[in-house]
C-alpha cells in the first residue's frame, strides 16, 4: 500500500462520526442536559462591583547596566497591580474586612446555609469526635514561641467566606480597578463591595503610613535616650574642665597658649636686637685701636661729639698745614698746632672707646635678656605641653558629646519628619464609583451556558467519538480488512439472533445472513478454478468467532449450487458439527484416521441437505494435533479428493491450538473468520503471520457477526427491505 492510499480525507472523518454518532450524540445530550439542570438548580449569584482610581507614584531609579551604561528605571503598573490583588486575596485583609464590618455580628452570616463549617459541619464534626476517642490521642506539641509570633483571625469561616467572594479586576489601559464581590443576595453584594473598597483604602494607607509610624515611635525612645546621653557627655565635660582647672582647650581661646606666642614674639625681637648690638660692638671693637679706620664705622660717625671732634680735627690740620708752610717745624705755633692735634684725636678715640663700652653693654643686656627670654618660653613650651596632654582627653569627651549631640539632632530631625509623614491621611486609591444593588443576577447565565453546553457537548462528543474509534482496534469494515491485514474481503456475515451454529441457508434462506454466504461463495468459485482450490480450511484466530457456523453454511451454500461438498469437522477438542446438522457423532474423523476401512462409515447424509456429505468428529483423540499430522489423514484427504468437488475443513482456532496449521499443509487455502468489531486485530494478525509461516494460501476474510445496521454497511439493508416487500406482494396476491 503506497502512501497516498493512507491519506486520511474528509470523509474519512464523517464516517468515523457517523459510525460513532451514538457516542457523539449521548456525550451531546448528557452535557447539554447536566448543563440545563445546573442552569435552573444552581443558586443565581449577585455582583456588586465598586470602582477605584489608583494614582500610580512615579518612582524612578537610576541603574547601570554590565556595561556600565547608566539607565532610568520606572516602576511597572503591571507588577504594581499584581502586588494590590495579592495585597486583597490575603487572609489579613480578609479579616479585616470581618472586624470592619462585623460581619460576626451580622444576622445574615449567621444564617447556616452562611456560617462556617465548624457550626454547620455538627454531625461531621460528631464522627470526628467519635474516631479520636476510639484512636490513641497524639499529644499536641508545645509551641516554642510566645503568643506575640502567632496571630489568630477573628473568624477563620467568614474570612474564608470574603475569601471566596471577592476579587479584584484590572485594566488593561488604565489605572481603575474593579473590586467585586459575588452573593446571593444583592444587597449584600453591593455592602460587601463598599465595605471591601473601603477597607481596602484604609488597609493600603496603613501599609504606606504604618513605617513612618513605626519609625517615630523607635525614634520617640530613641530620642529620650539620646537626650540623656548628650546631658550625660556634657557633664562630663564640663567636670574634666572644672577638674583640670582649664577654662578652654582651644589654641585661641587658651592664655597659657597666648602667653607661649607672646614670648616667642618678644624672643625674636630680642634676639634682633642683640644681633643688632653685637654686631655694633664687634664693628667699634674691630677699629678702636685705629683711629684712621674710625670714620669706617657708621655708628661712630654718627656720633655728634665724634662728629664735632672730627671737624675740629680738620680745622687743626687745615690751620697746621697753612702754618708748616709760613714757618718751619719747630715754629712754636706749629707745635701749638700739633698739641691741638694730637689732643682732638685723643678725644676721638677716647669717645669711640666710650661708645665701645655702651655697645658691649647693650649687647651683653640684649643677650642676657635672650637667654632668659628662651628659659621663660622653654618653662611656657612645658605649660603647653601639659595642656596638650589634658587637651587630648578633653578631645576625645568632647568628640563624643559633639558626635551625640549631632545624633540627637540627626533623631529629632528624622523624627519631625516621621511624624509628619504618619499623620498624612491621604491614599492614593480612592472610590470612584459605588456599588449600586444590582438589578440581577451575574450567575447562572441560562443562555450563556446553554451555549457553552451545546458547543461542549459537540467538542466533546466529537472528541470522544473520535478517542473511541481511536482505541477501538479491531477490524469492521473492508477498508480495515485490506488496511490492517492486506488481505481480501469476501463479504460480511450480519449478526443473526439464530440460535448458535444454525444453517441459515435452510432454514432463513432469504436473509441477509444466507446473501452473505452466496457472496463468499461466488467468490470462492471465481476465485480460482475448482482443481485449484478442492480442499478449503476454515479457522479463526480466537473461540466464539463463528467459524463452525460460516464452514457448514458455506458448505450448504456450495452443495445448493450442484457441487459435490464435503465437511469435515477437524476440531476435535471441541466437536460441534452434528449439532449443527443435526446428526448423531458415532463414527467420524478419529476413527477414519486410525482405520482407513472406516472411511465409508464415516461418511454421512440427510435428505434436508443434499449433494452434502457430513464427517463429524468422532471419539474423542487423546492426541488431536498428531492425529491430524499423520499420514492417515494426509491419505484421508487425498481419497476425498477424488470423491468430491469441494471439501470444508472446519478447524480449531489459531492461537489457541498447532491443529489450523498442520491441517493448512492438506489444504488448497484457508479462509480467516474474524468476528468484526470484537476481536483485537493483533490477533488477528499474529493469527495470519501463524499461516504465513507455514506457507499457507489465505484466500481473504470473512468479517462475521456485524451489527450491519450501521451506516458504514448501507446496503444490508436493502435485503431485508426487498425480501421483505416480495413476501408482502405475495400475501397480496394470495
Amino acid at each position: 500500500m503506497n502512501g497516498q492510499d493512507e491519506d486520511i480525507h474528509l470523509l474519512d472523518y464523517w464516517r468515523i462520526l457517523s459510525k460513532r454518532r451514538n457516542v457523539a450524540l449521548t456525550v451531546f445530550c448528557a452535557v447539554v442536559i447536566i448543563t440545563l439542570v445546573l442552569s435552573f438548580t444552581v443558586t443565581p449569584m449577585y455582583m456588586g462591583v465598586t470602582r477605584l482610581l489608583f494614582t500610580l507614584e512615579n518612582n524612578q531609579t537610576l541603574n547601570f547596566a554590565e556595561g556600565g551604561m547608566a539607565y532610568i528605571q520606572r516602576e511597572d503598573p503591571e507588577e504594581y497591580f499584581n502586588t494590590q490583588k495579592e495585597i486583597l486575596n490575603s487572609r489579613t485583609f480578609a479579616d479585616l474586612v470581618v472586624r470592619k464590618m462585623q460581619l460576626d455580628k451580622n444576622p445574615y452570616f449567621m444564617t447556616p446555609q452562611h456560617v462556617h463549617p465548624q457550626k454547620r459541619q455538627k454531625i461531621l464534626s460528631s464522627i470526628k469526635k467519635t474516631i479520636k476517642d476510639i484512636l490513641p490521642e497524639r499529644a499536641k506539641p508545645d509551641n516554642p514561641f510566645s503568643d506575640s509570633f502567632s496571630t489568630s483571625e477573628l473568624d477563620p469561616g467568614l474570612t474564608d467566606m470574603v475569601l471566596g467572594g471577592m476579587g479584584m479586576e484590572t485594566g488593561r489601559f488604565s489605572n481603575v480597578a474593579r473590586i467585586t464581590f459575588y452573593s446571593d443576595n444583592p444587597a449584600v453584594a453591593a455592602a460587601m463591595a463598599n465595605g471591601i473598597a473601603e477597607a481596602f483604602i484604609e488597609h493600603n494607607l496603613n501599609i504606606r503610613v504604618k513605617p513612618y509610624r513605626d519609625a517615630a515611635e523607635w525614634l520617640s525612645a530613641k530620642l529620650v535616650e539620646s537626650k540623656e546621653t548628650v546631658s550625660e557627655s556634657e557633664k562630663e565635660l564640663q567636670q574634666y574642665r572644672e577638674g583640670k582647672g582649664v577654662v578652654s582647650f582651644e589654641p585661641d581661646r587658651n592664655v597659657i597658649t597666648q602667653q607661649l606666642q607672646e614670648l616667642i614674639t618678644q624672643l625674636v625681637q630680642t634676639e634682633a636686637k642683640r644681633q643688632e648690638a653685637e654686631i655694633r660692638y664687634k664693628q667699634i671693637e674691630s677699629v678702636i685701636n685705629a683711629p684712621e679706620r674710625l670714620a669706617t664705622v657708621p655708628d661712630v660717625m654718627n656720633n655728634l661729639v665724634i662728629q664735632g671732634l672730627r671737624n675740629e680735627e680738620l680745622g687743626v690740620k687745615r690751620q697746621l698745614s697753612e702754618l708748616s708752610e709760613k714757618f718751619g717745624p719747630k715754629h712754636p705755633q706749629v707745635i701749638k698746632a700739633k698739641s691741638q692735634l694730637d689732643a682732638v684725636q685723643k678725644n676721638i678715640i677716647a669717645e669711640a672707646r666710650k661708645m665701645l663700652s655702651a655697645a658691649k653693654t647693650e649687647y651683653e643686656i640684649a643677650r642676657s635678656r635672650e637667654a632668659s627670654l628662651r628659659n621663660t618660653i622653654n618653662a611656657q613650651k612645658q605649660e603647653v605641653m601639659d595642656l596638650t596632654r589634658k587637651a587630648i582627653n578633653f578631645n576625645v569627651i568632647a568628640g563624643e558629646s559633639v558626635s551625640n549631640k549631632q545624633f540627637y539632632e540627626l533623631l529629632l530631625k528624622k523624627y519631625q519628619e516621621a511624624s509628619l509623614s504618619g499623620g498624612i491621611n491621604i491614599s492614593n486609591v480612592q472610590i470612584i464609583e459605588r456599588a449600586m444593588v444590582p438589578g440581577g443576577p451575574v450567575t447562572p447565565n441560562k443562555r450563556k451556558n446553554l451555549m457553552l453546553g451545546i458547543l461542549l457537548g459537540i467538542v466533546g462528543g466529537i472528541a470522544l467519538a473520535f478517542f473511541v474509534d481511536y482505541m477501538d482496534n479491531t477490524i469492521k469494515t473492508a477498508e480495515d480488512v485490506e488496511k490492517l491485514l492486506n488481505l481480501a474481503l469476501f463479504d460480511v456475515v450480519p449478526f443473526s439472533k439464530q440460535e448458535r451454529g444454525a444453517i441459515v441457508m435452510t432454514e432463513d434462506s432469504k436473509s441477509p445472513m444466507a446473501e452473505s454466504f452466496r457472496t463468499i461463495r461466488t467468490g470462492l468459485m471465481l476465485s480460482s478454478s475448482a482443481k485449484e482450490l478442492k480442499v478449503i480450511l476454515i479457522t479463526s484466530a480466537t473461540p466464539n468467532e463463528g467459524k463452525t457456523t460460516t464452514a457448514a453454511n458455506l458448505a450448504v451454500a456450495m452443495a445448493q449450487m450442484g457441487e459435490k461438498v464435503l465437511i469435515i469437522d477437524c476440531d476435535m477438542r471441541r466437536r460441534s458439527l452434528h449439532n449443527a446438522f443435526g446428526i448423531r457423532n458415532e463414527t467420524g474423523l478419529s476413527e477414519a484416521i486410525i482405520d482407513s476401512a472406516k472411511h465409508a462409515l464415516g461418511l454421512k447424509q440427510t435428505d434436508k441437505y443434499p449433494n452434502l456429505t457430513i464427517m463429524t468428529g468422532g471419539a474423542q483423540a487423546l492426541n488431536p494435533s498428531e492425529l491430524l499430522g499423520s499420514e492417515g489423514m494426509s491419505h484421508l484427504i487425498s481419497i476425498m479428493r477424488e470423491q468430491f468437488d469441494r471439501i470444508i475443513l472446519d478447524s480449531p482456532p489459531l492461537l489457541a491450538f498447532s491443529d489450523p496449521l498442520v491441517l493448512s499443509r492438506l489444504a488448497d487455502g484457508v479462509i480467516m473468520v474474524t468476528w468484526g468489531g470484537k476481536t483485537p486485530v493483533d490477533l488477528i494478525q499474529k493469527g495470519v503471520q501463524l499461516l504465513k509461516g507455514v506457507r499457507a494460501k489465505i484466500l481473504g476474510v470473512v468479517l462475521n457477526k456485524v451489527d450491519t445496521t450501521k451506516k458504514r454497511y448501507y446496503n444490508y439493508p436493502y435485503y431485508s427491505y426487498y425480501y421483505s416487500d416480495r413476501k408482502e406482494k405475495k400475501r397480496v396476491r394470495v
